[in-house]
């Protein structure tokens, strides 16, 4: 199944509730999670925290444990630093081997930053005030997702809704586009990721999600337009899935009716492309009159010869991020993406790289000639709205790296 579906997070509400612990001494590390997961909560360890706005995002803990050194206290305020930037919902606690005035300082630099701030606990840790925690915040306690939740049900109930990331020029360092992702909006147990209910769904269910991902991104472009915004959403599917689709006769319908709508892009893995190569020819020269372009998703994970590729009528290939992340630092990496951009730029078409994480790793796809840029560095999936408010008023996280 495609990304556009299955490439989401667990809601909090269907998980075991989870505790990040930002710490540099690595046995009591070790030690603090090992008894954390004893008491039925999931705990990542994290030396620093350099990365900590990059992990909040992805895994959404429930609270998070920051060390306060007597010896390097800057790290515990750029930790604290780092949730307020990434607008962190859950809890925090600190622990120090320190006195309880520095404690007390940093708990009130997380209160000013509007973090939700827990006493602090002195090292050496007594572990019955962790499980106390624990209970008090109800962190061992999650209710289970609703039993009778179905993509069908869902559709039905009009829970369905779509998100979208952007996409960013890397040059000029401003939002170009934008991937749909769905997801389901439940009034009682919040946002659900259709990872955990799609196992179980129905063909034609499916399919309805696939068509109505079309209307929205297509509805969407509309609503852009009449606020002079032309970008190119990109819907990612699979080929089966699309031929059961009236692509055209939506286009048709929903498109915005001006000539510098940058039209609708399909992004279908390359792994599913190789044996299907002249039948999607054949309907994207179709798809391609109405405004419709093909973007290679997954490109190189497949390890298929460029040659077979060079037949697609595709517009753009998406990096994968295997060899986009830490492409800074692993040559072999590097190589590889400078190979893929190279391929592009012969056919002149796009590379996109996705997946871009950090600073170093934009700089370095930037002096590889890529020209278009994809991860959380620019903007995790966000609401329209958000995504408008972030385009309109000129915010794009693309600023936060200067070119080399």
């Amino acid at each position: 199944m495609s990304e556009m579906f299955v490439n989401e997070r667990p809601a909090a509400s269907e998980r075991t509730a989870l505790c990040f612990v930002v710490d540099p001494d690595f046995g009591f590390l070790q030690n603090f999670c090992k008894q954390l997961r004893s008491a039925g909560v999931d705990a990542v360890e994290l030396l620093n925290g350099a990365r900590l706005a990059e992990n909040v995002d992805d895994h959404h803990p429930d609270l998070v444990f920051i060390d306060v050194s007597p010896t390097n206290p800057a790290e515990c305020a750029r930790a604290l630093t780092s949730l307020k930037e990434c607008q962190y919902g859950g809890r925090v606690q600190l622990i120090g081997r320190c006195e309880t005035a520095v404690l007390d300082s940093f708990r009130k630099l997380g209160s000013d930053f509007t973090l939700e701030m827990l006493p602090a606990l002195q090292k050496p840790i007594n572990f019955s005030h962790v499980r106390k925690t624990i209970l008090e915040q109800k962190l061992n306690s999650r209710p289970v997702p609703a039993p009778g939740l179905t993509l069908k049900s869902a559709l039905a109930s009009n829970f369905i809704t779509f998100w979208y990331q952007p996409k960013v020029d890397l040059g000029k360092r401003r939002v170009i586009g934008a991937e749909a992702f769905a997801r389901i909006a439940h009034p009682q147990h919040g946002i659900i990721a259709p990872v955990h209910f799609l196992a179980s769904a129905a063909d034609e269910d499916i399919i309805e999600l696939a068509r109505r991902a079309f209307v929205s991104a297509l509805k969407y472009s509309a609503k852009l337009n009449e606020l002079g915004v032309h970008l190119q959403i990109a819907v990612n599917i699979d080929f089966d899935t699309l031929s059961k689709i009236a692509v055209a006769e939506l286009v048709a319908k929903y498109r915005p009716r001006n000539e510098q709508w940058p039209g609708l892009a399909i992004e279908m893995p390359e792994a599913q492309l190789l044996n299907k190569v002249v039948t999607v020819r054949e309907r994207f020269q179709d798809l391609q009159k109405c405004g419709v372009s093909l973007a290679i998703d997954n490109f190189g994970r497949a390890n298929s010869s460029f040659a077979a590729l060079r037949y697609l009528p595709f517009a753009e290939i998406k990096i994968d991020p295997s060899f986009v992340q830490n492409c800074a630092g692993n040559k072999g990496n590097a190589r590889i993406c400078k190979s893929m951009i190279q391929f592009a730029q012969n056919f002149e078409r796009t590379a996109t790289a996705v997946g871009i994480e950090t600073v170093e790793d934009a700089q370095a796809i930037m002096g590889l000639g890529c020209n278009i840029g994809q991860g959380y560095i620019f903007g995790k999936p966000m609401t329209e709205q958000q995504l408008v408010t972030m385009v309109m008023t000129g915010r794009e996280k693309s600023e936060s790296f200067v070119s080399t």
